[in-house]
């Protein structure tokens, strides 16, 4: 089936509430890479989606306040990096499949693991901000990735900036099934990026796959997330 078409707001309205977070001093990087490598990661049922003939990886730094989980207030604040790659159902819904997760709090990562079936490692993650640049580090059992940006003016999305962050729904596996998290937010306010910085010391490695070379880079100053219940395809 044909992908749906790609939407700045979501077309749902998740029913029930997993968490719900908001995102600061954002850093996206995006990088095609081989179908062939990603395809043997996905959840059943889940295909790479394409964008330029070629599937693409996400890297994405950020800092959260999480205000509740499983309908209940609760005050939380992580770190994060996570790398990830995007998706299509065969139902041609278009979505996310997180490669990897790195948190620096160990509550959140436990609970997200097992109600979304995420692939949440607790890390040392740490987020630097100075003269308009962000930077993310992230250790975890021997591997690690640096990265450092220059944030710079807003840009108006581009195509593949919609096709990038326009993503409605998470799809993780659990036993050899596939499990789809809906998700909802409002659109993102990119600005443009510079990388200053990029070591990759094992993470990338880990998941077999190689740096950037000319990576897109965006930043983002903040976004208010809401995730539905996780429930099986």
């Amino acid at each position: 089936m044909e992908p749906e078409p790609i939407t700045l707001t979501p077309p749902h309205h998740p029913r029930g509430s997993f968490t719900r977070q908001c995102w600061r001093d954002v850093v996206l990087m995006h990088w095609p890479c081989e179908t062939r490598e990603i395809a043997p990661m996905l959840a059943p049922g889940t295909r790479p989606d394409l964008f330029a003939g070629t599937s693409w990886i996400g890297l994405v730094g950020l800092r959260m306040s999480v205000a509740s989980l499983l309908g209940c207030p609760v005050r939380l604040r992580l770190t994060e990096l996570n790398v990830r790659t995007y998706v299509v159902d065969c139902r041609g819904r278009r979505g996310l499949a997180f490669l990897t997760m790195e948190a620096s709090n160990p509550v959140f990562a436990t609970a997200a693991s097992a109600v979304a079936r995420l692939p949440y490692r607790t890390s040392v993650v740490e987020c630097s901000t100075s003269a308009g640049e962000i930077g993310y580090h992230v250790e975890r059992s021997g591997v690690g990735l640096r990265l450092r940006v220059r944030r710079g003016d807003r840009v108006a999305p581009t195509e593949s900036d919609r096709f990038l962050t326009a993503r409605w729904r998470m799809y993780s596996t659990w036993h050899g099934c596939t499990v789809r998290t809906p998700v909802q937010h409002e659109p993102w306010a990119l600005d443009s990026a510079e990388l200053l910085d990029f070591v990759d010391s094992g993470l990338l490695g880990e998941l077999g796959l190689a740096p950037p070379s000319i990576p897109i880079v965006r930043c983002a100053s903040r976004i208010d997330a809401r995730f539905g219940m996780p429930a099986l395809v």
